[in-house]
């Protein structure tokens, strides 16, 4: 009996099978070599809203996942109550409590358009607000904090093991400063939650096509 797919089904397939390919080229270059030109700049619509990124493919890099040991327990806490104390002054109505990742990039617009406003350095901005929204990714998709170390260091990240679902929060507000970009860490939010819906129907479109 063959069983006829949805366009969808069938499209998931197609790109996971494309990006599979992909990850395993000799010529892919490595995160730290990719230049502008080796992005494509996509879009899609999730919850009905219109999100723009861009992606590359880069070579395979080997990376170690460890549990955050007592110290960079501690950092998190720290770093959490730093965003509080953002949060609330930045955004009154919000705190490390009650924030959405809108409210975060509503402080990186601040903090990109008059530093003077604060009176934080920028690392400690960066690891306050990164944290924070590492916090909401853990509380809102279930995610868990980890240490990720390979050939470029350490970071700290939000992962989904089961679903190879890797997030750099803190990384994500350097980027978000450091370029000046804009409602970043809303569209990473969107995403998140994008690809962890979307995997669930890529295992049941496979699981249909090993039956039938």
């Amino acid at each position: 009996m063959k069983m006829k797919f949805p366009s969808l089904l069938l499209y998931l397939l197609t790109s996971t099978a494309i990006l599979s390919c992909n990850s395993n080229a000799t010529t892919d270059k490595k995160y730290n070599e990719l230049t502008e030109k080796d992005y494509a700049h996509e879009s899609d619509t999730v919850n009905g809203e219109t999100i723009y990124f861009k992606t590359a493919t880069t070579a395979n890099t080997p990376q170690d996942f460890s549990n955050l040991d007592n110290s960079q327990k501690l950092f998190i806490k720290h770093c959490l109550e730093a965003a509080d104390a953002l949060i609330k002054t930045y955004d009154p109505n919000s705190s490390v409590d009650i924030y959405v990742p809108q409210t975060l990039d509503s402080i990186i617009d601040q903090w990109n358009t008059d530093t003077t406003g604060f009176s934080c350095t920028k690392n400690y901005f960066i690891n306050a607000i990164g944290t924070a929204f590492g916090h909401y990714l853990v509380k809102t998709y279930k995610m868990k904090w980890t240490m990720v170390t390979d050939e470029y260091g350490s970071e700290y990240a939000t992962t989904i093991e089961d679903l190879l679902l890797t997030n750099f929060p803190l990384n994500s507000v350097a980027k978000a400063v450091d370029q000046k970009r804009k409602g970043s860490l809303q569209t990473i939010s969107l995403m998140t939650k994008q690809h962890i819906n979307l995997i669930p129907v890529v295992k049941l479109s496979l699981s249909i096509y090993n039956e039938y």
